[in-house]
């Protein structure tokens, strides 16, 4: 959506240009109100506009008119770093539209990507209202880890998929049968999935019941051989599947813009559940190494490091990440994997996420304003890692600004994976915020680097216990710009 909103940009502007040459009075001549500020603020605006436009003209052609059209048709044949080196142009005006005053141009501007949206069968807006709801709700009472049953069910009750399970009334449209539907729940209650025992799926909505039964099916299908769907059943499988992963995807990135961590984490264990059809991180980590030795890959196995220096208030406190591949390919491993490729076809790159955490709680599953209010722990940064096959390591860095308040702080470092099941891996770093009187030197203690206890791939150690924040203190904050 980022890519195809630049001609809405173009729009803005050549709109906005035309209805200030139509007319409409010029703001800063109308009874000489306006002060100077609003004047040098219509500016900066016109200049980031200019600076947009420019950037256009120059993809489009020097001498050919700027019309949506035919921005439609160049933007259509760039490469995707071309779109990026547009996009990084456009951004400025972008988030001049997100945080001026622009109501009319926001409007303009979100029912255009929601028309789109919808157009080519993408969630819109309202979808991602629902996740914001639904999520916000579960944060509000717990800073605990999100089940997963709660991000699936929030996900296949959205308008997107509700919409395709109502379409289940057309003859056309892929059916799953009753009868299949209540072979897979008998299956669920056997098996003791969360949501089906004990009356837990009493009251849920049948267009509810209908996706989330095909999701548990999708991610227990080994488990359930008793279970044979139909064509028509399939197919209705299949697109739901891709949906979901669709509606995943955009509540992950959802989660990284508002900074929730921990739904963050839930929602790319079940991105790779529901990718590769399994139901676990923990006891399916065999399966997926059967399945990833079936298209000749292995199952990564990640050791972790992370280190931070002690600072002083307001400082910038860096932690520095390094991640070796212990499975990282061999020369003769690598020679072996393309022979199994086919003709034109890419070698694969591992994706990881590197999230950090800002630890609040002191070993409790929640962490508890004065007020009673239920304070999550932040996610103050994150990167994305694409190494190659035969890359030993990968590298990145955290910065952000210290607190105010001396004390020790405790960071958790992630690696997550959403494309692969059990591989993940975390581990906690500490850093002191020393008190801002003068010293004559550092002790070499306070000057040392401050190393987390390491955790392998699908350890599943649980960590120690960490002193709070301050109740009035605000987890550390990320200054730097973070990739869209």
């Amino acid at each position: 959506l980022q890519s195809s909103s630049l001609p809405v940009c173009l729009r803005l502007s050549m709109g906005k240009a035309s209805r200030n040459t139509q007319g409409r009075p010029n703001p800063a001549a109308v009874n000489n109100a306006p002060k100077q500020a609003s004047i040098e603020d219509k500016k900066t605006v016109a200049e980031k506009e200019a600076k947009f436009l420019a950037a256009l003209q120059q993809l489009v052609g020097k001498d050919i008119e700027l019309t949506e059209d035919k921005v439609r048709e160049v933007i259509a044949t760039l490469t995707p770093e071309q779109r990026a080196e547009l996009c990084a142009e456009g951004q400025d005006l972008r988030e001049e539209l997100v945080s001026g005053d622009h109501e009319e141009e926001m409007q303009l501007f979100r029912s255009e990507l929601n028309n789109r949206a919808e157009k080519h069968d993408l969630p819109v807006e309202k979808d991602g209202e629902h996740l914001y709801k639904k999520i916000t709700s579960f944060m509000q009472q717990s800073n605990s880890s999100i089940p997963h049953l709660y991000v699936l069910e929030s996900a296949v009750s959205s308008p997107y998929l509700v919409k395709l399970a109502l379409t289940e009334a057309r003859e056309a449209s892929p059916r799953a049968e009753p009868a299949d539907l209540d072979a897979i729940e008998a299956e669920c209650v056997r098996l003791k999935i969360p949501g089906w025992c004990d009356g837990e799926a009493d009251g849920r909505p049948p267009f509810v019941r209908r996706n989330l039964l095909l999701i548990e099916y999708q991610m227990n299908m080994t488990r359930m051989p008793s279970v044979q769907l139909g064509k028509s059943a399939g197919m209705a499988l299949a697109e739901l599947a891709a949906k979901v992963r669709r509606l995943l995807d955009m509540l992950f990135k959802f989660c990284l813009q508002n900074r929730w961590v921990k739904a963050a984490l839930t929602v790319t264990e079940c991105q790779a559940m529901v990718l590769n059809g399994l139901w676990d991180q923990n006891e399916c980590r065999e399966l997926m190494r059967t399945k990833l030795a079936d298209n000749g890959l292995k199952l990564p196995k990640l050791v972790l490091n992370a280190r931070a220096a002690d600072v002083r208030p307001k400082e910038k406190v860096m932690i520095k990440v390094e991640v070796t591949r212990v499975h990282c390919y061999t020369e003769e491993e690598m020679a072996k994997y393309k022979n199994t490729l086919t003709e034109g076809e890419c070698e694969t790159r591992e994706g990881w996420w590197m999230i950090a955490e800002s630890l609040r709680n002191n070993g409790k599953n929640d962490a508890t304003h004065k007020s009673g209010q239920v304070v999550p722990n932040a996610l103050v940064g994150w990167q994305a890692m694409g190494p190659a096959l035969d890359a030993p390591t990968m590298t990145c860095e955290f910065e952000f600004e210290a607190p105010e308040t001396p004390g020790e702080y405790k960071i958790m470092v992630h690696v997550r994976s959403s494309g692969t099941v059990g591989v993940d891996v975390r581990r906690k770093v500490s850093f002191q915020v020393l008190p801002t009187k003068r010293v004559a030197a550092m002790s070499s203690e306070s000057s040392e680097l401050a190393f987390g206890d390491p955790e392998e791939t699908g350890s599943g150690v649980t960590v120690d216990d960490v002193p709070p924040l301050e109740e009035h203190e605000e987890p550390p904050q990320l200054t730097t710009t973070m990739p869209n």
